[in-house]
């Protein structure tokens, strides 16, 4: 059976026009996964993922965590929850991955380990915090790991060196790379049919027959006739605007490789791009006010992509709309 294409390949038109939401864009994935009013859609997801905890109740936590100092990275969760033990959930759609994602995910683990004790208690009583990872490309791992590149779902744990043993229990990552994900068989499991649904959600035209009553909730559940109106407008709104600073990277690395014919290496266009596209992070949600930083982050980038390339400095700043000093100093 012939695999999905990669999500990163995929040329979709106006995803807003599609009947269903992209799933793999995080603020569709929160209006879907983190409802309250159908909080089956999560917990069924993390029973499959961690079968051991047999999840009876979830609750959605704020998924903003207030660092004590300004100085401090704020971390800005997808979605968290918690269980009736205590146990904590991280779950974070990131749709294109990039070299320094692991980093991340150890900042946002910090804060929630706090909340795995309370105050008084034993340590023995210690919860355990699970981030869950939904990737709609590779993670880049070190090492060239093969196996976990191609692999649908993976967990991690922090290890001892000498033995690889498992230090602790108590935090654990698991990694469902959704590129992985095929065409669903009769055989196929629960998580292999989430993750190809997931992935084709802002694809498909119809919803498929026959579905199971899960799956037949969760397309119900991305349907934009079932979206309140403010949340389809923000979303609507949030596609475009990375429509819009995409399409605007793309014409500027096009006209510089265009001018200076570099065309034929078309193939380090992609290392470009996907080392470009992690540098959104900040149109998570309503914040649309970090839509300047991410724009002058991007120009950065692209810059110094363009200068590694050998691109004279003049078309470099034409291209970006960066000063002269500012590409001398990259």
């Amino acid at each position: 059976m012939e695999k999905k294409k990669n999500l990163n390949d995929q040329k979709k038109p106006q995803a807003s026009v599609a009947p269903f939401i992209d799933l793999t864009h995080d603020f569709g994935f929160k209006i879907v996964m983190a409802n309250p009013d159908n909080p089956e859609l999560m917990m069924r997801l993390l029973n499959e993922l961690i079968p051991e905890r047999e999840i009876v109740s979830i609750t959605f936590l704020n998924p903003e965590v207030q660092p004590p100092a300004e100085e401090y990275h704020r971390n800005n969760y997808d979605i968290q929850c918690t269980d009736r033990a205590g146990n904590r959930f991280i779950v974070e759609m990131q749709k294109e991955p990039y070299e320094y994602f692991r980093d991340r995910l150890m900042v946002y683990s910090g804060d929630p380990l706090k909340h795995l004790l309370k105050k008084g208690e034993d340590y023995g009583n210690v919860r355990t915090l699970y981030v869950v990872c939904i990737l709609g490309g590779h993670l880049l791992v070190r090492d060239e790991d093969k196996s976990f590149r191609h692999s649908l779902l993976r967990h991690a744990h922090v290890t001892m060196d000498d033995s690889q043993k498992v230090l602790s229990n108590k935090l654990n990552f698991i990694f469902l790379q959704l590129p992985e994900a095929e065409e669903p068989t009769p055989e196929s499991s629960f998580i292999e049919r989430w993750a190809y649904y997931v992935s084709t959600m802002g694809e498909v035209e119809t919803k498929p027959a026959g579905l199971a009553p899960y799956f037949d909730l969760l397309f119900e559940a991305s349907d934009r006739r079932n979206i309140e109106e403010d949340k389809l407008s923000i979303y609507d709104k949030m596609v475009r605007d990375e429509i819009q600073i995409k399409a605007e990277r793309d014409y500027a690395i096009k006209e510089a490789l265009d001018d200076y014919s570099i065309r034929k290496e078309a193939e380090k266009q992609y290392a470009i791009k996907e080392a470009l596209e992690g540098q959104r992070e900040e149109l998570e949600r309503e914040m649309l006010a970090a839509q300047s930083q991410a724009l002058e982050q991007d120009k950065l980038e692209t810059a110094r992509n363009l200068k590694a390339e050998g691109i004279p400095a003049d078309v470099i700043a034409k291209c970006t709309g960066l000063t002269m000093e500012q590409v001398a100093g990259l």
